[in-house]
């Protein structure tokens, strides 16, 4: 009994040996099938991108603030009574045009005086030159000096009067619209006393800075492109000058822009989101943005070589929507797989379906 359950034992391991070294013998022969198979697989199609030396454009997206193209405070000169101010808020005013009126009595009696004074002046002046004239001896040229002065002195007084005359008429200085009125009519005004605010806004200029290592990439007359809030639609401007130095503390240059608004769109104040491109010296290597993959180093791209795709790490640089920059990785010949990414393995046979250059 015991002989036969040992000679069972024995048969069902040897069955089992058997069966363990047909399963790889089996496998091995499987194998070539699969590779011979995997090398007749249709080739994958994919569009290319040829690569070319093309300018480098980077977008620099910084903020700023819209400021009138002249923008003034309106304060009086003198201290005095304010008895007009013939101009409504919000109106647009042309340049010399009278915004308010001092109090002027007083200086209206003064130059009245200074007025007699001066004709009496100027006829004792008349008598004295012409006695001069008939008889030297009869007026000595000293006294004739002495009613030339007087009458110099109260023509000054007279001119110093006009002046402090006109700053009782405050006129606007260039063609503007006036904001609110601080001050009412019968009001005592000073220096100090903030009358009202002038804006040209027939121009807007845009202040913004970008980083210093922009700097050299900026010009004047260079275009540029911002929105305001509350506006759904870009506006284009172009630079008018930049600061001659870079602000130290925050390693920026300012640039300030400027754009035409006559009919009064944007007003002064209003913050703003800027996108100024900026061309950088010489060429350098781009490829269109939806080639590049991720990777474990960092970023990839698939480039075709002997007809297959091969996964090719590169170091990028300046990113836009449409291209990217690539640093290292890459040779000017270069094809570069564009389209059917997901699909792509390193290996894979790869048929062009179309190919072009000149992404930048």
């Amino acid at each position: 009994m015991r002989r036969g359950l040992r000679l069972a034992a024995a048969a069902l391991a040897l069955a089992g040996l058997v069966w363990a070294l047909r399963g790889p013998l089996a496998g091995g022969a499987a194998a070539p099938e699969e590779a011979r198979a995997g090398a007749q697989a249709p080739a994958l199609r994919a569009e290319a991108y040829v690569v070319t030396p093309s300018p480098v454009r980077d977008v620099v997206r910084t903020v700023g603030t819209l400021v009138a193209n002249e923008s003034v405070d309106v304060v009086p000169e003198l201290a005095r009574r304010l008895v007009a101010a013939p101009v409504a808020e919000g109106t647009a005013v042309e340049k010399g045009a009278l915004l308010f009126k001092l109090d002027d009595a007083d200086l209206r009696a003064q130059l009245a005086e200074l007025e007699a004074r001066r004709r009496l002046a100027a006829r004792t002046e008349a008598r004295q030159r012409k006695l001069l004239e008939y008889d030297r001896k009869a007026l000595s040229q000293q006294a004739y000096d002495q009613a030339v002065s007087e009458l110099e002195a109260v023509e000054a007084e007279i001119a110093a009067l006009r002046v402090t005359l006109a700053k009782t008429e405050i006129r606007a200085p260039f063609p503007a619209r006036v904001g609110l009125r601080r001050a009412s009519e019968g009001a005592w005004v000073t220096p100090e006393t903030k009358l009202t605010t002038l804006q040209d806004t027939s121009r807007i200029k845009l202040d913004f800075t970008i980083p210093e290592r922009y700097a050299g990439g900026v010009a004047v007359g260079a275009p540029f492109s911002f929105r305001v809030a509350g506006r759904g639609e870009a506006f284009t401007g172009r630079v008018m000058a930049i600061e001659p130095a870079i602000d130290a503390p925050t390693r920026s240059l300012v640039v300030r822009g400027a754009y035409d608004n006559p009919d009064g769109t944007l007003f002064p104040g209003a913050f703003a989101t800027v996108e100024l491109p900026i061309e950088q010296p010489g060429e350098g290597i781009l490829v269109p943005a939806e080639a590049i993959v991720p990777s474990v180093e960092g970023h990839a791209v698939y480039v075709l070589r002997e007809g297959r795709a091969e996964l090719q790490p590169v170091e990028i640089g300046v990113r836009t929507p449409e291209a990217v920059q690539v640093l290292r990785g890459l040779e000017v010949g270069d094809t570069v797989l564009t389209s059917n990414l997901l699909r792509l393995r390193p290996g894979v046979k790869v048929e062009v379906a179309s190919a072009a250059g000149g992404a930048g």
